[in-house]
């Protein structure tokens, strides 16, 4: 069995941060996701216990939002998983898979974990950057095309319904019943 150099402790240190830090990022994710879910919730049963159909187009900001904000997070932790995988792949046992490169392996199109090691190989700071920029946003194997569907039918039916509930069931459209 070959022997992978030693871990120093900086680099453990980074490596142990950067997990960290990407979990920590994914929770709050979740969270702001969740919140944004249950803001969209009570704006459209507000609507619907006022019968005014115009508000459901507030709600369509908060599907709009989770897009927006899971577009951003996954560019954010774009670094912080392209160092750890930087340190696995130099400092890993050949026999034990790393973590980062396992979990990437699994939940993304298996060329980024390459691309990343390719970005992570540039000799310098700046060149790694630019290549980090490059690097094409990962998507999930069919979950993340799914989740991105989904909000864009949400979306598109909180515009539409307001127009069905108005003309065909009577519901006041911007203006609330007295």
């Amino acid at each position: 069995m070959a022997e992978s150099p030693s871990l120093p402790e900086l680099t453990k240190l980074q490596l142990q941060q950067s997990i960290e830090t990407y979990r920590l990022q994914m929770s709050l994710l979740v969270q702001v996701c969740t919140v944004l879910i249950l803001a969209d919730a009570s704006v459209v049963g507000y609507a619907i216990q006022q019968r005014l159909a115009g508000i459901i187009w507030v709600g369509a900001l908060f599907p709009l939002g989770m897009l927006m904000i899971i577009h951003i997070v996954v560019r954010l932790t774009l670094p912080i998983v392209a160092t750890a995988v930087c340190i696995e792949t130099k400092y890993k046992d050949p026999a034990v898979p790393g973590l980062v490169s396992t979990f990437l392996s699994y939940a993304v199109e298996p060329a980024f974990i390459d691309e990343i090691r390719s970005a992570m190989d540039k000799p310098t700071e700046e060149e790694r950057a630019i290549a980090l920029a490059e690097v094409p946003k990962p998507y999930l194997h069919n979950r993340g095309h799914l989740v991105r569907y989904t909000l864009v039918f949400v979306v598109t039916m909180q515009l539409l319904v307001p127009f069905v509930l108005w003309r065909y069931a009577g519901w006041t459209l911007l203006i609330a019943p007295r």
